[in-house]
């Protein structure tokens, strides 16, 4: 959660990386922080003259802050479907989407997505999601969502699969999960069918 007072001001000239948009703070260039932040904390980076810079993920190491945006904007529901919605125009734009003899690829690549510490593969209807962030993890009903609206029927289930690549401090209990099953079925209404989707929320462990 984003909280007026999560607040990090860089040192003198740590703000020229910002600059050439490079999605990380580095804890060195920090000269102090404002509110309690904790891990996964939505946080905004001001200049040492108190420029504003950028928003992202706080996070306790070396690589303190992953930015997720560069402009004073919301981080809500739109803000996490603009971000998906653009990573899968781009792979159809290339022709990784409809191919008739794939149906795997890489949906989000973290940063290479402007979506630092979050991977999501596609295989055959199936959305296989890692976090590498705390921050990420946080948000994961919101990228279950975005995902289910951007990918529409292309989904059968969406996955889970953090259990090895959040960070070791975290104190998440991160297991193999399924984030959402989708069920279809048809419904016959005068002489129409429809296709009625299922879409409930469920946490439970796989055995894989």
């Amino acid at each position: 959660m984003l909280h007026l007072m999560n607040k990090i001001i860089l040192k003198p000239g740590k703000d020229r990386s910002v600059f050439r948009y490079h999605p990380w703070i580095f804890s060195g260039a920090i000269a102090k922080t404002a509110g309690k932040l904790q891990e996964g904390d939505l946080v905004r980076v001001y200049s040492s003259d108190n420029q504003y810079l950028a928003t992202g993920h706080y996070q306790i190491g070396s690589i303190a802050v992953r930015i997720l945006t560069f402009e004073d904007e919301e981080i809500g529901y739109s803000f996490w479907l603009q971000r998906i919605t653009a990573a899968y125009h781009m792979r159809r734009a290339i022709g990784l989407t409809d191919r008739a003899d794939n149906d795997t690829f890489r949906l989000i690549h973290g940063e290479g997505d402007n979506l630092p510490g979050l991977v999501v593969d596609y295989y055959a209807g199936v959305a296989v999601v890692q976090f590498h962030s705390v921050g990420m993890y946080l948000e994961r009903e919101n990228i279950t969502r975005a995902l289910l609206e951007t990918l529409g029927n292309r989904l059968t289930a969406i996955y889970d699969k953090s259990e090895s690549t959040l960070p070791y401090k975290a104190a998440i209990d991160a297991n193999a999960a399924c984030l959402q099953r989708i069920q279809r079925f048809i419904q016959k209404h005068n002489d129409l069918f429809f296709v009625v989707f299922d879409l409930a929320f469920v946490a439970a462990d796989l055995v894989l």
